[in-house]
């Protein structure tokens, strides 16, 4: 009976640390300054994915302690108590968004923002948590549940875009669509079709790669010049080119299937590390498919540094985008593991290092860019306007 209850109030701890996380800093953050408000926030967001996947770990192992299987009738309290605490998390931290960037999302915008990201990543997770307690078991209808999980999570990210105001629309002509057609030609690439998405609400500047399209937010040409939206577009037309969409998908499918095959043969030996490998099953697929995407943001880099033959020109481009960034997020080589792309002090040394930029000019190049600090691995800023 004791550690019946030991694991309730373990149970109980879990759910309600996200909120409580999320009250505090978001309180902190509003009694500071406001030139601290965004940094003091924005330490605490560079975590939310970290903290998504925690959680549904966590949540995972310590129902599997207390016995209770997920086929049984009472497994909606392994589903419904771990998406409301997420929820509600979610919820309260695009709430304080608004508040700190002062956005103007409506509380339905973040509601239905709050379901999507559900849907997209948290739902996702409880199911490959479910899936892969079936495999532990040796039952191989678990793979289904992780074939679900991939269609309810792409399902789900495609809404979120729509969600927080990602609307692709087609160009038929204009100087977008001539620049990433003059770009792509020249990158031997054909591009089906060039979209622009209004910055909107959000205030979006971004870029988007698809398996063959491009979109660009149009806020990018008030922040980045010709040569400096160049770089931008040839980025993303390098991931047209370098098929990181299908490769993308690929990965993902070897990984799961590698972890669905390790759970598979090593759980009757070794009933007793349950927990290690529960952890592993949730975290291990994760950081492996962030850090494949990572070294996806670099190859596009180094094509479109080739391509626009400016690595110093690459570094504005990625200085002004950084700084562009309504939430400014501190990041080290932890928060990176969660990281879809390299931080803004990753990429700038990989362009310095493959462009040959000497060390003395790297502080001029980004004091053109309007910083004044040349960047070390703990003290700039996490950059995801390029994806």
């Amino acid at each position: 009976m004791a550690n019946l209850a030991n694991l309730s109030t373990a149970r109980g701890a879990v759910l309600l640390l996200p909120t409580a996380a999320t009250l505090w800093f978001r309180w902190a953050a509003l009694r500071a300054d406001e030139a601290k408000q965004r940094v003091i926030w924005a330490d605490f967001r560079t975590f939310g994915r970290f903290i998504l996947t925690a959680i549904v770990a966590f949540w995972w192992v310590l129902w599997d302690l207390a016995g209770k299987p997920l086929s049984s009738v009472e497994s909606w309290r392994f589903w419904l108590p771990p998406a409301a605490s997420l929820g509600l998390f979610l919820f309260l931290c695009s709430e304080a968004d608004k508040t700190v960037l002062r956005l103007k999302w409506t509380s339905a915008d973040s509601v239905r923002q709050t379901w999507w990201r559900l849907v997209s990543f948290v739902i996702p997770l409880l199911m490959l948590a479910a899936g892969f307690e079936l495999i532990l078991d040796r039952e191989m209808r678990g793979i289904a549940w992780l074939l679900a999980a991939g269609v309810v999570s792409k399902i789900g990210t495609g809404f979120l875009r729509q969600a927080e105001g990602l609307k692709f629309n087609t160009l038929k002509s204009g100087e977008y669509r001539n620049r990433a057609l003059r770009v792509a030609r020249g990158m031997e690439v054909t591009l089906r079709k060039v979209f622009v998405v209004p910055a909107g609400k959000g205030h979006l500047t971004n870029a988007y790669g698809m398996s063959n399209a491009i979109a660009l937010t149009d806020s990018l040409g008030q922040h980045l010049n010709d040569r400096e939206m160049d770089f931008v577009v040839a980025h993303e037309v390098a991931h047209v080119k370098l098929k990181h969409g299908r490769k993308h998908l690929l990965l993902v499918v070897t990984i799961f299937t590698i972890t669905a095959l390790s759970l598979f043969l090593f759980s009757l030996q070794t009933k007793n590390l349950h927990p290690l490998f529960q952890l592993l099953a949730i975290f291990g697929p994760l950081i492996a498919v962030y850090y494949c995407s990572r070294r996806f943001e670099y190859s596009a880099d180094r094509e479109a540094i080739e391509f626009t033959d400016a690595p110093e020109i690459s570094v504005q481009a990625l200085a002004k985008l950084h700084q562009s960034r309504e939430l400014p997020a501190a990041s080290d080589a932890f928060t990176e593991l969660f990281m879809t792309h390299p931080t803004f002090a990753h990429r700038v040394r990989a362009i310095v290092n493959h462009g040959q930029i000497p060390a003395d000019r790297l502080p001029l190049v980004l004091q053109d860019a309007g910083i004044t600090v040349p960047p070390a691995p703990n003290s700039l800023e996490e950059d995801q306007n390029v994806s």
